[in-house]
Formats: structure tokens, C-alpha cells, sequence
């Protein structure tokens, strides 16, 4: 048998404007609880900081920056059997500035 898979949505989008709060949840397809929850991004381990808070399930990330851009995905640990999950499919986010928008009704208007 398999390890269990994982999957990661993303709420409000995968596209955020800078400033705003993304939250990233994972989601382990598997009938065992307690699991621990592994977020990284662009390879590396994320851990609980001021912008990055890692709830079991969920990473939020507050005021969202453009260096918060990047590949993120989840995979879940546990103790016992299957003690791990596979690593989730990566989940890409891009951060825009609000000069975008500005951008983009001064071109609507023209």
C-alpha cells in the first residue's frame, strides 16, 4: 500500500496583492490522525515567525510581500504506521503590489 497523499489549497488565492493574509492548508487523504505538519517552501522548512504562523493543518502568512512569491507544499509526519505522507504537489503563489492595480485602471481608463 501507498503513503497517504496530501494536498494543499490555498484560500483566498494563489494570487495575493502585497498586504494580504494567505492562508495554505493541508490536507492529508488518509483515515490516521495525528499528524504532524511539514510546510515548506522553495525547499526549505518553514517554522512559526512574526509573518509565518504554522497551526497544525494551516500556514498563514500575514502581510503577504513579494519575497513571500515562491513554491509551497506540505507533507505530514507521524508516529506509527504510515509515519509518513507523500509530499503534497507544490502549490506556486505569487504576490502582486498594489502598483499593479493602479497599473491596471489607469490602462481601463484610457
Amino acid at each position: 500500500s501507498g503513503l497517504p497523499t496530501s494536498t494543499v489549497t490555498v484560500t483566498p488565492d494563489r494570487s495575493v496583492f502585497t498586504g494580504e493574509t494567505v492562508n495554505l492548508k493541508c490536507v492529508i487523504n488518509s483515515d490516521h490522525s495525528n499528524w504532524r505538519y511539514e510546510w515548506y517552501k522553495d525547499s526549505v522548512i518553514l517554522q512559526t515567525s512574526e509573518r509565518y504562523t504554522v497551526n497544525r493543518d494551516t500556514l498563514t502568512i500575514r502581510g503577504a510581500t513579494e519575497s513571500d512569491q515562491g513554491q509551497y507544499w506540505c507533507k505530514g509526519q507521524r508516529d506509527g504506521r504510515p509515519n509518513s505522507s507523500t509530499s503534497s504537489s507544490a502549490v506556486s503563489l505569487s504576490v502582486k503590489g498594489e502598483f499593479n492595480i493602479i497599473v491596471l485602471i489607469n490602462s481601463l481608463s484610457t
